[in-house]
């Protein structure tokens, strides 16, 4: 059932036996978490005197009530909280779960929570300075609990907060970048354009982007070529921000337009790795009652996608505060880019990361064939770059991010991959496809790392070979949900052997057939702003992040994205390389996939069980298809 916030959660609907003994609500969730999966647990139990049924006898779900909570339904009496700690923590709670009275006693699942608002939690409760991991909060389920276990075994890391200065090592995606030989490295870039509130005061605006630049390090990293290659280091602080001024509030709107996106494709190419800057905003005044334009063009070498969110976040929180007349005072910094390259360094020389290597350099990945051309002798540049997208409305878009992952214990991506294999499959006749993927790159490489809060270019890219089988879509999903279970860290390892080491797996790795398609999920995009009451994405275009003269890495990158509750997939191309008709006819193949992986109705729950569900059984699908078949032929005859 929606949760009245925006998501979901599971509710369970229950008729207790005459004869049976009041069971309170926690009884139930301790009885269920022997058997199920945390997030499989419901988040709210009803209690009925009987099922609502419709005049054919099924279930009437429209008339099952929807879950209220007060504490005549929690298991113990309200207790207030006595800790500062506990304070904190009730706050937080009550914030995330929508649920004014909380006390420390209280069950986290039993007031609504589940596995993704835990992870709200996490964050909220870092930012307040109390460190927490997602899996404490599935052990220790009460706020008195959480709040001595906090105390106990979950210290802050510790990250200098001064001016970070010195060289930085490379990290494995930036020697992916200098990699590939650029004719125009300083024009690679990340940019947002944004419309700005009509009443914010453009004065304080600037004010809270210069305190940004002084707290976030990597937004003063440079570059030099030397005879060894490049090498990257912080500057000081002497620059003045590359902060810029345009009144075009005399203009008309398309001439307003006209100029916001001239200046915009200029500031796009103005970037320089050495000399700086490696950023530029500029802030458009476009006349009374309208709100302003905000252009904020960044170097891909300083930053990301979860980025982004850490600046924006912070820029509200600047300008609020300077609104107000208080000091700026922003979240503590989390480790630095520095230390977490440095770190790198020393994991990818590890003997843990060592026995990694066996799995990257599985040799079934020479035997992946080419992908279809339509034209063989094209150049595969950035200027010949098209793009087609093709999109899931707002209920398919719901059901691919809420019911399937429910019934096939998935996550979106395997989805999103299993579709992807399939549309690529069809189209070259090949059952094995290879496929570079994206990640965040925010991996917990050692206890002592943060990187939550930190600016930076932290993404991972890694080959995934995708092998289907000659069974129906659901058995392919399964498939590819293991493949990816399989893959070590979530991807991390793979470029830190084959860019931080030199040696003969670096070698070796170098030597593989490499990726024709680039895939990246970039989760829902409507979350980069937030709640923001200051700023929203502007219609206008912000230039090109990239140099035309430049050579693709890929034929066709895929991004994947939700925003306005649907789902956006766009599919880039070279134009010198394949028709439009071609790739509008994948596209559109790969909708389909999806439409058919949700809309698929399994015979029973236990259909979507894998392997990977049971990682102490040590079990291949046949043997658990055929225990689970076993077991419910045992549950029928006890009923």
């Amino acid at each position: 059932r929606n949760d009245g916030g925006g998501g979901q959660r599971l509710v369970a609907y229950v008729v207790a036996a005459e004869t049976e003994e009041p069971v309170s609500r926690l009884q139930w969730r301790r009885e269920l978490s022997e058997q199920l999966p945390d997030y499989m647990i419901p988040a709210v139990f009803m209690v009925l005197t009987e099922i609502p049924v419709t005049v054919n006898g099924k279930v009437d779900r429209l008339a099952l009530p929807a879950p209220e909570l007060d504490r005549s339904e929690l298991s113990r009496e309200y207790s207030a909280a006595q800790t500062a700690t506990e304070e904190l923590l009730v706050a937080i709670w009550s914030e995330v779960l929508r649920v004014e009275r909380i006390g420390v006693h209280d069950n986290f699942f039993e007031l609504g929570g589940d596995s993704i608002l835990s992870l709200q939690i996490v964050a909220k409760a870092a930012q307040a300075g109390l460190r927490l991991l997602p899996k404490q909060l599935f052990k220790h389920q009460t706020i008195a609990e959480l709040a001595t276990a906090a105390a106990g075994s979950a210290e802050l890391v510790m990250a200098e907060q001064g001016l970070i200065t010195g060289d930085v090592p490379l990290t494995p995606v930036q020697k992916w970048f200098f990699e590939g030989q650029r004719v125009e490295p300083h024009h690679f870039n990340q940019a947002l354009l944004l419309e700005v509130h009509e009443r914010a005061n453009h004065g304080l605006i600037k004010r809270a982007l210069e305190h940004l630049f002084e707290h976030h390090d990597a937004l003063r990293l440079r570059f030099v070529l030397e005879e060894t290659g490049w090498r990257q280091f912080y500057a000081g602080l002497g620059a003045a921000v590359p902060f810029a001024l345009e009144d075009l509030s005399e203009l008309s709107d398309d001439d307003q337009r006209e100029r916001v996106e001239a200046t915009a494709s200029r500031i796009q190419s103005s970037l320089h790795l050495t000399q700086g800057p490696l950023a530029r905003i500029v802030l458009f005044e476009m006349g009374q009652g309208k709100p302003a334009r905000l252009l904020v063009v960044i170097h891909h070498l300083a930053v990301d996608g979860l980025s982004w969110r850490i600046l924006l976040e912070d820029l509200q929180t600047a300008y609020e505060q300077l609104s107000r007349g208080e000091m700026l005072r922003l979240p503590r910094k989390t480790t630095s880019y520095k230390q977490w390259a440095e770190r790198l360094q020393e994991y990818a020389t590890s003997d843990r990361l060592s026995k990694e290597a066996v799995y990257w350099m599985d040799g079934s990945r020479r035997q992946v064939g080419r992908l279809p051309k339509d034209h063989e002798t094209g150049a595969n540049t950035v200027g010949s770059s098209r793009a087609v997208v093709a999109s899931l409305d707002e209920e398919e878009t719901r059901m691919l991010l809420h019911e399937v992952p429910a019934l096939y214990r998935t996550q979106v991506n395997d989805a999103l991959l299993t579709a992807l294999a399939q549309t690529l499959a069809n189209w070259s006749g090949q059952r094995r496809v290879l496929v570079d993927v994206e990640g965040h790159g925010r991996e917990e490489i050692a206890e002592d790392v943060d990187v939550s809060r930190t600016v930076g270019w932290f993404t991972t890219i890694f080959p995934v070979l995708l092998e289907l089988g000659e069974a129906d879509d659901v058995a392919n999903l399964k498939l590819i949900k293991e493949q990816l279970r399989d893959i070590p860290q979530r991807g991390i390892g793979y470029g830190l052997l084959r860019y931080l080491r030199r040696d003969e797996i670096s070698a070796t790795l170098r030597e593989l057939p490499r990726a024709e398609v680039l895939f990246n999920y970039l989760g829902q995009f409507d979350l980069v702003l937030g709640g923001s009451t200051l700023l929203r994405v502007a219609h206008e275009s912000s230039g090109k992040p990239q140099s035309e003269k430049e050579t693709r890495r890929h034929l066709l990158e895929i991004n994947a994205s939700v925003g306005h509750g649907r789902l956006r997939m766009t599919w880039s191309y070279s134009d010198h390389l394949h028709r439009r008709t071609t790739i509008e006819w994948l596209a559109a193949e790969y909708a389909d996939a999806l439409r058919k992986l949700i809309n698929y109705s399994p015979s029973s729950q236990s259909d979507g069980f894998t392997p990977a569900d049971f990682p102490g059984a040590r079990l291949i699908q046949e043997e658990l298809d055929t225990f689970l078949t076993k077991f419910k032929e045992e549950q029928g005859r006890s009923k």
